[in-house]
């Protein structure tokens, strides 16, 4: 359980040292044990403990030594608690309470000293690299004290071991801010494998079955008619299936359409997949029917191609500097998210296959017509679903 208020940990972990409860007041009356006002709570329950070991015939604990001693002395010192002498401690079950409550006492101290609250950037000491900072935006506080890093997998600290807090209002906030975003990415080594919880984000969009004869002739009826990219993408967003089939995914494929990447990239479509392995995504932009893959003379790109392509490697840009916060909404995205472009009709003028070929295999960019995509779902009742990932190798090279 984690909060987002540093005042409410701290006065969870206060009451550990606060002195007995009333119900360990009641139970040391009862055995006849005196018990100072000022015994933190969980030496408390360690004496009262001690006392019904043989009565109940509990689990003896063993005594301790002078390096286990040693090191509660050490925390306790941090903050001035006094302890017991090592003779008088006596066991392990003692000293473990004990150490309790020097944490408790230590990480309360630090949490008065940074207030930190949620947005703030930590600043740390790497543990395999002391002589580097680590930066971690915190999300939450554990009710131990932990402060919680954004990004998951682990990423936290103690209060104690952070050298300095910088605040949202700070002049350097943003560019650490950044450096935290950038190292919450480069820890993660496996994105594709995502959570039941974040992959519930994207229900919206899934997509349960296979193209229909609606869909492919509803599909047909605006190709004919269309001389602009609009019509496509309208009847694309009417019928995800279409876009769903020419991807594997066996546990699952999910079409967004129009999803805003900060505030100047809209990609007309994203497909998510899932495979055994994990999620991976597609970035998909459409252009006109009518549009020519190459120029009519030297049979180079055309403009609008190069337009298309330019597109998709500006939306893997913003992913390179956006990615944590895309993951808020996009969980498992990568910045090497497949390019998917559809543009004009099959045309033996027009087949640019070399180009196709060599996008492929350096940019991880296809190309491919929409004779293509409608060819594809015509066959989806005969064929298994999968058509660009068996083209492009991916599931046998990437996953």
């Amino acid at each position: 359980m984690a909060e987002t208020t540093w005042q409410v940990v701290a006065d969870e972990l206060r009451h550990l040292y606060a002195g007995p409860t009333a119900e360990q007041f009641a139970l040391a009356d009862t055995l006849m044990i005196p018990l100072a006002a000022d015994t933190p709570t969980p030496v408390t329950a360690a004496l009262l403990r001690a006392q019904l070991t043989k009565p109940l015939r509990l689990r003896e604990y063993p005594g301790i030594d002078d390096p286990e001693y040693d090191y509660l002395a050490s925390v306790a010192a941090e903050t001035s608690l006094r302890i017991p002498a090592i003779e008088e401690i006596g066991s392990r079950n003692l000293l473990d309470a004990w150490l309790e409550v020097a944490w408790a006492r230590r990480t309360v101290h630090h949490l008065e000293r940074l207030q930190p609250e949620v947005g703030d950037v930590a600043v740390t000491v790497r543990r395999r690299k002391p002589d580097e900072d680590r930066y971690g935006q915190i999300s939450s506080i554990s009710l131990t004290g932990q402060l919680n890093f954004r990004g998951g997998l682990g990423r936290r600290a103690w209060p104690h071991t952070v050298k300095r807090l910088v605040k949202m209002g700070d002049g350097d906030h943003g560019e650490l801010l950044t450096k935290a975003h950038e190292e919450a990415v480069a820890e993660d080594r496996h994105p594709e494998r995502v959570s039941n919880r974040e992959l519930a984000l994207l229900d919206t969009w899934k997509v349960p079955r296979r193209p229909s004869l609606a869909d492919c002739q509803a599909f047909q009826e605006a190709l004919d008619k269309a001389t602009a990219e609009r019509p496509m993408q309208v009847v694309l967003e009417n019928h995800p299936a279409l876009l769903a089939n020419v991807i594997a995914g066996h546990h699952g494929i999910w079409v967004r359409s129009q999803v805003r990447l900060g505030d100047r990239y809209v990609p007309d479509f994203l497909i998510a997949s899932q495979t055994s392995e994990g999620l991976r995504w597609h970035l998909v932009e459409l252009e006109s029917p009518t549009a020519r893959l190459t120029n009519v003379g030297d049979h180079r790109e055309s403009p609008t191609l190069r337009h298309a392509i330019d597109q998709i490697q500006d939306w893997r840009e913003w992913l390179k500097t956006n990615l944590l916060s895309a993951r808020a909404a996009l969980p498992g995205i990568t910045v090497d998210a497949r390019g998917l472009i559809i543009m004009g009709r099959e045309d033996v003028t027009d087949s640019a296959r070399e180009i196709r070929d060599r996008r492929d295999a350096n940019d991880r960019i296809s190309i491919r017509t929409y004779d293509w995509l409608l060819r594809a779902a015509m066959k989806a009742e005969t064929t298994l679903p999968g058509l660009l990932d068996t083209e492009t190798g991916d599931l046998s090279r990437d996953w």
